[in-house]
């Protein structure tokens, strides 16, 4: 029994080679893929900021290094004056203008002997939006170095009485206390680090992207299957194994399936590790087996299955962490492979989770099977 299984899953993928449709079905994952790892690589954002700063500021020109050496949602655009990037914000060529003052380090000097937060920097905006408030927010973040540095030293001196320490004596001393990096490190349940996972956010929904092609490449699975049982390419096999019949013909689509998707995932840059990724997947594929095949036999006909596609496709997009992560409907998300397969790339629980829940649509599946034989 296993060699005429493995007779027919090569006959199978043999005609499925064959087939063009087939074929351009796997290579919209790859095309998707290489095309989303090339954008993440160019420059862009979700809001383009222009930057005026006066030469010779030291504060200024700093400040200016680490936002444009930063890869994170702004694009920045330099400007030669102050006029030019007010045009650009009344134009359209950028959401906002940050134009930086003249004598940017000695105000904040000033400030900080005052111990007052004021504005040292002018944003003009065409109208206010979220990006634009991370933006400004990122400004400030920028700035906060300078503006600490500025009130340790007056503490220093004018508090503590050090007039006399230098100004390399300070910084060191500054230095060696001051905190490096994020106060948080994200940890994932299975204590992957946060940094293993390094995502721009164009590259960020793209794995939930191609779990949801994955499950539809099983349904179409499905829908071949249920035309060749209809053509009488099934018809010397016993009704009761034809569920074993349908699990050898989705295999053959899936094998091909989850090797693009690895592929995809690595293309894109969105690759953890080797081993993790194909436990994951191979448990995935097995999970989109089982759950496509319930759905073929409780719609019974091609039309009917045709039917769910897209009310499915609207919850797999609403309900799994693809663009959103919702934390209502849990119900609604645990009959759903992807929401499995998303969650499992950084905790093992829910592996285990997705590999019982295929267990029990085997089982409910088999059960059926049974009694729509009995029911011919």
């Amino acid at each position: 029994m296993p060699g005429r299984m493995l007779v027919r899953f090569l006959l199978l993928q043999k005609r499925l080679l064959k087939r063009v449709s087939f074929l351009l079905m796997l290579c919209l994952a790859p095309l998707l893929s290489a095309g989303v790892g090339r954008l993440s690589g160019e420059p862009a954002g979700i809001a383009t900021v222009a930057l005026y700063l006066p030469e010779g500021d030291a504060a200024a020109q700093e400040i200016s290094e680490r936002l444009l050496d930063e890869r994170g949602v702004l694009r920045y655009l330099s400007c030669e004056d102050e006029e030019r990037a007010r045009r650009m914000v009344e134009t359209g060529e950028a959401d906002a203008a940050w134009i930086f003052s003249e004598d940017l380090s000695e105000r904040i000097e000033e400030l900080a002997k005052k111990r007052r937060v004021r504005p040292v920097v002018t944003v003009v905006e065409r109208q206010d939006s979220v990006p634009l408030i991370l933006g400004r927010e990122i400004l400030c973040a920028a700035i906060y170095p300078f503006f600490s540095y500025a009130v340790y030293t007056g503490y220093v001196r004018d508090e503590l009485g050090l007039a006399e320490m230098s100004d390399g004596a300070l910084r060191r001393i500054y230095d060696s206390v001051a905190v490096e990096g994020s106060l948080f490190q994200m940890v994932y349940a299975d204590e992957t680090p946060g940094e293993a996972e390094d995502f721009t956010y164009v590259q960020a929904p793209l794995r939930g992207i191609l779990a949801i092609w994955f499950t539809f490449v099983g349904l179409a699975a499905a829908l071949c299957f249920m035309r060749d049982e209809a053509r009488g390419v099934y018809g010397r096999i016993p009704v009761t194994r034809r569920l074993s019949a349908s699990y050898t013909a989705g295999a053959a689509f899936l094998l091909d399936a989850a090797l693009v998707l690895l592929l995809s995932c690595k293309l894109a840059g969105v690759f953890t590790n080797g081993k993790n990724e194909v436990i994951c997947c191979a448990v995935f594929a097995a999970c989109v087996l089982a759950f496509t095949n319930l759905l073929r036999m409780l719609c019974r006909t091609p039309r009917r299955l045709g039917m769910i596609f897209l009310p499915l496709l609207a919850a797999m997009l609403a309900l799994c962490p693809v663009f959103l992560n919702l934390q209502n409907f849990r119900a609604g998300k645990l009959l759903l492979p992807p929401w499995y397969y998303l969650q499992s790339i950084h905790n093992t629980r829910y592996l285990y989770g997705m590999a019982v829940y295929t267990a029990i649509l085997v089982l409910v599946s088999a059960v059926l099977q049974r009694v729509q034989s009995r029911s011919v």
